[in-house]
């Protein structure tokens, strides 16, 4: 038979229920607009029943509160990290590409190429109608002087950016590891607390900012298991949790540590234009070594992004097959699978290079070239590698190598900056081979053989000397004279034409020699070259680098389009997960009003059976 005071228990259980209920609430309520916060509630269930050996069977005793649980829903977070990755990337893209366009607009703007260009073309214009005048000779070498400055200028822009783009890597490598000790930590509280069988809904909601932020640098795949106690029959799941995270394949956080990444500069160039210092990441291994490289094209997020510009060379990396090796210094002669035109080479002078599999150092090579200025056959020579130690020693490379890959850099088929620097260099490759072949076919005002019009200065300061370099068949050295050494970087007018104007050359050796000093069929054919459209496959020199500007403009148009669709995903992912994890005042407020209500009801419940006892207790038998 139950206590006749049963029902003061059952009136005081729902009293303490919804006092938990109604501090729950404003729990809520004080942390409604904190950032990553999960709305809380009360789980409770019936208190156990009496049994009351009657045919109706058993007797409520009320309600017992078994804790506060927070409301999350593990899918929607898993779908908000994919999401946020991916716009992340997306974002970052378009961020740095849209600052190359800035670069690239400015060139074609008034004071761009297009413009110069012009004046080019005035400068051509004022010497053909004066060809002996020493003026109009200085005119257009400053002129055409500026433009191979205005070219210079904007290749060192995207230097500069690349260069901002790697400090922007270090600094999320940097945050990864920040963010990766702190969720180890948390993730060691939340699991004391839920071992002694509390609740740590505030940590929870911490941790998962954290990975929020996480989310935004890498990819990351979350799992939580619960903790078993026992073994086989006897195994039963804890109320505690273990977390593990892992980014490109491998573990960032689990319950026995935290991993870390880290940044390692290049010690040699991949791309010929490529900023120095830049840096590739690997997991940070004992002692502060490096361990395995982190692959960013097996993940999303903002590092990726950044990496897809720095790196972007559109697949297009030197790859091919080993086809001989030598030892004592060691080399390897590498054929590729079409021939690569001097005007494209990327390859820089010394180097890395994979080598099925593994990293060489290179200081030099030579290529086969035909008739058509076309290279294979490289020879990569004086071999390095480096040992188990951390030391460059002489390269061992091994008879199986034959037969197997080498290549430079990796591919990445986004149209990053070395694949805008590359065409920057075709640009001023393909342009200078067809100026030279006008003016080295002349003499200047002296009869002197005529000299290379645009060249770039060797290590001495002295020019190259381009005229006559890949006739026929032959050998090609990277240390030789060739139009491979100009690069938009260091591309300019012969230094001889800026200083002596009589070196400039306007007509042949036969025109000088007949007293024609006023003649004039060379400046003609550099006015024409000008705007001969056969000059490159995409037509004359303003239309190729308007080809290349609106490369640019259709690809950022594409990755605005994906920033955008991932933004709007993104968006109605956020929103479900509000809905299910959000804070809404206008329900809070009802909760409120809602537990008053029930919280007086239990009083009233106490009150009124307070009267019972007090006439049961007090006023029987009078």
């Amino acid at each position: 038979m139950p206590s006749q005071f049963l029902g003061l228990n059952t009136g005081l259980s729902g009293l303490n229920y919804f006092q938990s209920a109604l501090n729950t609430t404003s729990h809520n309520v004080s942390n409604a607009n904190k950032t990553g916060y999960s709305k809380q509630q009360v789980k409770a269930s019936a208190s156990d029943a009496l049994r009351l050996n009657q045919p109706y069977g058993m007797m409520g005793t009320g309600i017992t509160a078994t804790g506060v649980e927070r409301l999350r829903n593990v899918y929607y977070d898993n779908k908000y990290w994919n999401t946020t990755s991916k716009y992340n990337e997306y974002e970052a893209e378009k961020t740095n590409l849209q600052q190359l366009e800035v670069y690239m607009n400015e060139m074609s703007g008034n004071s761009g190429y297009s413009e110069w260009l012009n004046r080019f073309s005035n400068a051509l214009q004022d010497l053909s109608d004066n060809p002996s005048d020493y003026t109009a000779r200085i005119s257009f070498t400053s002129t055409v002087d500026s433009y191979t400055d205005m070219i210079n200028e904007l290749a060192d822009n995207f230097q500069s950016q690349q260069k901002t783009i790697n400090d922007e890597i270090e600094l999320g490598v940097s945050e990864i590891n920040s963010l990766a000790k702190r969720i180890f930590e948390l993730s060691q509280q939340i699991t004391t607390i839920e071992l002694r069988g509390g609740a740590a809904n505030d940590l929870r909601d911490e941790r998962g900012v954290c990975i929020d932020k996480l989310a935004e640098y890498v990819d990351v795949d979350v799992q939580e298991a619960s903790i078993i106690f026992g073994t086989g029959k006897d195994a039963f799941e804890s109320d505690a949790t273990t977390m593990s995270i892992r980014i490109d394949g491998n573990i960032l956080v689990d319950e026995m540590g935290y991993h870390e990444l880290m940044v390692v500069p290049r010690e040699e160039r991949l791309n010929q234009n490529d900023v120095d210092g830049l840096v590739d990441i690997y997991w940070k291994g004992a002692a502060n070594s490096k361990s395995d490289i982190f692959h960013t094209t097996r993940t999303t997020g903002k590092l990726c992004g950044l990496i897809n510009i720095r790196d972007g060379n559109n697949g297009e990396l030197f790859k091919g097959e080993i086809t001989s090796k030598t030892d004592a210094p060691a080399s390897v002669s590498i054929e590729l699978p079409e021939s690569i035109n001097i005007y494209k080479l990327n390859v820089p002078n010394q180097g890395t290079i994979t080598l099925n599999g593994r990293e060489y150092i290179y200081d030099g090579w030579t290529a086969e070239y035909d008739e058509n200025d076309n290279l294979n056959n490289f020879t990569f020579l004086n071999m390095t590698m480096i040992n188990a130690a951390g030391e460059e020693v002489p390269a061992i490379i091994d008879d199986g190598m034959v037969g197997t890959q080498g290549q430079i850099g990796d591919s990445n088929n986004n149209k990053g900056i070395p694949y805008y620097q590359a065409r920057l260099n075709e640009m001023v490759r393909t342009f200078s081979d067809y100026m030279n072949k006008l003016t080295t076919s002349g003499v200047d005002e002296n009869g002197d053989e005529g000299l290379d019009m645009f060249t770039a200065q060797d290590v001495d300061g002295s020019d190259y000397v381009l005229k006559g370099s890949m006739e026929g068949t032959g050998t090609l050295s990277s240390t030789d004279s060739s139009y491979y050494k100009i690069t938009a970087l260091n591309w300019e007018l012969n230094q001889s034409w800026q200083l002596e104007p009589g070196k400039v050359v306007v007509s042949y050796a036969e025109d000088i020699a007949q007293g024609h000093v006023e003649r004039r069929p060379i400046v003609d054919a550099i006015t024409y070259g000008l705007t001969d459209t056969k000059m490159f496959q995409q037509g004359s020199i303003s239309q190729y680098m308007q080809a290349v500007t609106t490369n640019l403009a259709v690809d950022i148009s594409k990755i605005t389009a994906f920033s955008n669709n991932q933004d709007d995903i993104k968006y109605i992912i956020s929103n479900q997960r509000l809905s299910v994890s959000g804070v809404d005042s206008n329900e809070e407020a009802s909760d409120l009003v809602k537990f008053e209500n029930l919280y007086n009801l239990a009083s009233k419940v106490i009150s009124v059976l307070n009267e019972v006892y007090d006439k049961l207790i007090n006023d029987t038998g009078r």
